[in-house]
C-alpha cells in the first residue's frame, strides 16, 4: 500500500536570503539643505529689518512734503525668504527627529517677529501726525549765541538746539529748529562765514550776491521763483522762495547780525509756501 507522504517545502541551504529595503538617507545632501535653509533665513531677516530701517529712515530725512522711499518690496520678499528658510530648516530636522530644535527655531523666529512688528508699529506711531508731541502755548527762545530772540507759537513741537564746532572743511552752526503737521522752522547760524565773505559788511544787502549765488546751486534749474530784500521789524532780510523738492516750497530769510550769517528757513507742503506764516513769526524776532 502506498503512502501519501506530505512533502514539507525546505528552502534550499544556497538560496539567498530576503534583503529589507532601508530608507534612502544622503547625509550630504541634507547638509546642503540646511546650510540653504539657513542662508535663507538670514538674508530674508536682513532684506526684512534692511528695507524697514531705510523706510524710516528715508522719512525721517526728507524735508516737509518731501518726498521719500518706502522699500516694500525688500520687506515683503525679505520676509518670503526668510519664512522659506525656515520652513525647509523644520521640515529638514524633523526628518532627522531632531524635534526639540525645531521648537527652538519656531520660538526664536516668533520672538524675531514679535519685536520686528513692536519696532516697525512704534516707528509708524512716530511718524504719525497725531502723535507728535505739539505744545499748547508759544514757546518763547533766547539765543545769546546768534544774539536773537523769538517766539515759536503753539501747534509746534519743543524746540531742538545743535551746535556743530568749526572743523578745517566746515564753518561752526548753530541750528535750532521745530515743525508742526504744516511746515518746518529751522533757523542756521553761521558765525565763521564773516572771514571768507567779508566781515565789513553791515546788512544783508552787501551780501545778497553771495547769498543768490548759493541760492542758485541749492534750487534746481526753474524752481527759484522769488528773490527779493524785505524789512520785517526793522530787520532788513533777503528772502529766497523755491521748491527744493516738487511737492514742496521752501522760503528762506536771511539777516546780517553781529558779523554772523542767520537764516530762517520755512519748509511745507503748500505750493503757495510759508511767507505769511513766516513773516508772523519774524515779527516776534529781536536781535541784540
Amino acid at each position: 500500500m502506498e503512502e501519501n507522504e506530505k512533502k514539507i517545502f525546505e528552502p534550499a541551504s544556497d538560496m539567498p536570503e530576503q534583503e529589507h529595503e532601508e530608507p534612502d538617507y544622503d547625509e550630504t545632501t541634507d547638509e546642503e539643505e540646511l546650510k540653504g535653509a539657513r542662508r535663507n533665513m538670514r538674508m530674508g531677516l536682513l532684506w526684512c529689518v534692511g528695507g524697514l530701517a531705510g523706510s524710516f529712515l528715508s522719512y525721517y530725512s526728507a524735508r516737509v512734503g518731501g518726498r521719500y522711499v518706502i522699500a516694500t518690496g525688500a520687506i515683503v520678499w525679505g520676509a518670503i525668504q526668510a519664512l522659506n528658510g525656515l520652513t525647509a530648516y523644520i521640515q529638514t530636522m524633523r526628518a532627522r527627529g531632531e524635534n526639540a530644535a525645531c521648537k527652538k527655531a519656531i520660538v526664536t523666529a516668533v520672538c524675531t517677529a514679535l519685536a520686528i512688528v513692536g519696532l516697525g508699529y512704534q516707528s509708524w506711531r512716530m511718524v504719525q501726525t497725531e502723535d507728535m508731541p505739539l505744545m499748547e502755548n508759544p514757546q518763547p527762545y533766547d539765543c545769546p549765541e546768534l544774539g536773537i530772540r523769538f517766539t515759536i507759537p503753539a501747534g509746534f513741537t519743543t524746540i531742538t538746539t545743535e551746535h556743530n564746532e568749526e572743523t578745517d572743511s566746515t564753518y561752526a552752526v548753530y541750528r535750532i529748529r521745530t515743525f508742526s503737521p504744516s511746515y518746518t522752522i529751522y533757523i542756521n547760524g553761521v558765525p565763521g562765514l564773516g572771514e571768507s565773505v567779508g566781515e565789513d559788511f553791515e546788512s544783508v544787502d552787501d551780501i545778497a550776491g553771495f547769498l543768490n549765488a548759493r541760492a542758485e546751486a541749492f534750487f534746481p534749474d526753474g524752481q527759484w521763483i522769488e528773490n527779493k530784500i524785505e524789512e520785517i521789524n526793522g530787520i532788513r532780510f533777503l528772502k529766497h522762495v523755491g521748491h527744493f523738492e516738487p511737492n514742496s516750497t521752501t522760503t528762506t530769510y536771511h539777516t546780517w547780525h553781529n558779523r554772523l550769517l542767520v537764516s530762517f528757513n520755512f519748509d511745507t507742503n503748500s505750493k503757495e509756501g510759508a511767507s505769511k506764516e513766516a513773516e508772523a513769526f519774524l515779527q516776534t524776532l529781536e536781535t541784540y
